[in-house]
This record gives C-alpha cells, structure tokens and sequence, in this order.
C-alpha cells in the first residue's frame, strides 16, 4: 500500500475542460486590476519574473526532457493530450492550445500565487490584516470556483490532460526544501547575521503550505487531480515550500541590495555628466 501511495506522488495529473483556462484568465484579469487599484506593482514585477521562471522550467525544459528509465523511450517529464490526442513535440496545430495550458499553469499561476506571495511577505511587517484577508480571499476563492464554473460552463469542453512524471524530480523538490529551508534557518534564526526571528521562519513556511492548499484543494476536491489525500497533504507540505524560502531570501536580501546599486549607479552617471 505505502508503495502504492508513493508512487502515485511521481505521477502529477490534471484532467479539465479548455474553457477552465478561458475561466482563470478571467479571473487573473481581475486579480491584476485588484493589483493596480491597490498600488501593487511589486507584486505584479515580481510574479512576471517568476512566470518567466515556471514557463522556462515547465513548458521548455521539462517538456523537452526525458522522464527516465522506468518510462517507454521518447515519454518527456511533461505531457499533454488535448481532445484525445497527445500532443506531439513537433507540436504544430497544437501550438497554440498547448501554450494556453502552458500559460494558465505557468503564467497565471505565478501571477497569482507569487503576487500574493510578495503581499504577504510586506505584512510580514506592516501587518495590514485587512490586505491580508482581501488578498488571500481572493486568490483561494478564484481558484476554488474555477473548476465548479468550467463544469457547469459548456463554453469549450475539449478534454485536456496534463501529466507532469515526476520520478527525476523528487530528489530535487527534497534537496530544494531542504537547502532552502538550512539556509534560511541560518540567515534568519542562527543569530549569526540577522537578529534571531524563529516567528519569520514559521511564517514562511506556513506561506509556502497556504500557497500550496490553495491550488491542489480545488483541483481534490473537484477531481480535476485524480489523486488521493496523501498527495494532497504531500504537495501542501513540499511543492511551494521547495521555493519560498530562496523567494524570501530574493524579496527581502538580494532585491534591495540590486536595487541599491542600480540607484547608486544611476547618481553617479548624473553627477559625471554634471560635472562634466
């Protein structure tokens, strides 16, 4: 049975209609006007970036990758069949509908979940508890509804089934959880270069779960994840975890620092061209 469970943990399946992507756009047209209203273009910078970081990683390099041995020789970590038919690497007519998946599980999700991510880490401090419950709300309740929708929509039913192998991955989610979480520990917990701030390190990782539930729930409980609850408790616990610390680490050490120098660079062009 426990070799049941995790093998199931490789296999990452989703199973939705087209008009799901058509809903989440929607949706994500919304939440970047919610954004804008509320002066968040941080949040906005920050999931473009890594946007472009999931769409390189998902629809490029995983798409164009080997599953491994234990998979028939030309099977790649990610794969699609797209009104019954798999969707080949040559692409072709499937180009397009492969990039509106791609997109919705890449861009989207990034927009979403790692601008809200930057939201949450400014009330780290500033504790807007009312921004918190606003944003939040509306990023769990978006995706909450937008399998139900796509059900009750006939918009476009074409059948869309995204398979993710992960047999290669897992040692890298471990090892990313891991090295994040140690390094974070000792930026901000050992004492030896911040202030120690263990309720940081909890906050964190409380984040990296809440991001996690908030998108695999939806998918549970509508079926659109044909998994069980041990995938469900393992991906809330692993998948956003293996990157918020380093998010953390980017949002509140190496983004400042860049920034910094690219201020400081920009004054000392304008006083040699005042000078000279």
């Amino acid at each position: 049975m426990l070799n049941t469970v995790f093998e199931s943990f490789n296999e990452a399946i989703r199973r939705f209609d087209y008009d799901y992507i058509y809903i989440d756009s929607i949706f994500l047209a919304i939440w970047l006007g919610f954004l804008i209203k509320h002066k968040k273009g941080n949040a906005i910078k920050f999931g473009i970036f890594t946007g472009f970081v999931t769409y390189l990683i998902d629809a490029i390099v995983w798409w164009n990758s080997p599953a491994g041995n234990n998979y028939p020789i030309g099977t790649m970590i990610r794969e699609y069949w797209i009104g019954g038919v798999q969707v080949p690497q040559t692409l072709g007519i499937y180009f397009w509908p492969k990039f509106g998946a791609d997109f919705m599980m890449t861009f989207s999700y990034s927009l979403f979940a790692f601008g809200w991510l930057w939201i949450m880490f400014e009330n780290y401090v500033k504790r807007n508890f009312k921004e918190i419950l606003l944003f939040t709300g509306m990023i769990f309740g978006f995706w909450l509804v937008t399998p139900f929708l796509s059900n009750l929509i006939t918009l476009d039913d074409t059948l869309v089934i995204s398979i993710r192998h992960m047999d290669t991955q897992m040692i890298t989610w471990t090892v990313n959880f891991i090295v994040g979480y140690t390094l974070f520990f000792v930026i901000y917990v050992s004492g030896k270069f911040r202030k120690r701030d263990l309720k940081l390190f909890g906050y964190v990782f409380l984040l990296g779960c809440l991001g996690a539930f908030f998108m695999e729930f939806p998918l549970f409980i509508s079926g659109i994840r044909p998994t069980g609850i041990a995938f469900l408790l393992y991906d809330t616990l692993l998948m956003f975890n293996q990157g918020a610390p380093y998010l953390y680490i980017l949002y509140a050490e190496i983004f400042p620092y860049l920034a910094k120098k690219l201020k400081k660079n920009k004054y000392a062009k304008i006083e040699l061209l005042t000078t000279n």
